[in-house]
């Protein structure tokens, strides 16, 4: 199971580089933004460990952030996958 949250957030971090890309040449952004916030709402309430809440709310307010800051949330976000792939 640990193999399974793993995969998912490697797959995760992914998606907002992605995520990142799609802003960058004025893609379809929002739609893939809505997207990996339905994967995340719907984790099971056992995924949701501490540092869930703060990636969902940084997740979540990227659609109204300037770019400057969109970019460094981004990376912010990934940088919070990583302390949760850490604690498995």
């Amino acid at each position: 199971m640990v193999e399974a949250k793993e995969g998912f957030y490697y797959k995760l971090k992914g998606r907002l580089f992605g995520l990142l890309c799609e802003r960058e040449k004025n893609g379809a952004w929002e739609k893939f933004l809505d997207t990996i916030l339905i994967e995340l709402y719907g984790l099971s309430k056992i995924e949701k460990t501490i540092n869930y809440w703060p990636l969902i709310g940084k997740v979540s307010e990227l659609r109204y952030l300037e770019y400057e800051y969109f970019r460094k949330t981004i990376f912010e976000c990934m940088n919070i996958i990583e302390e949760m792939i850490k604690s498995e």
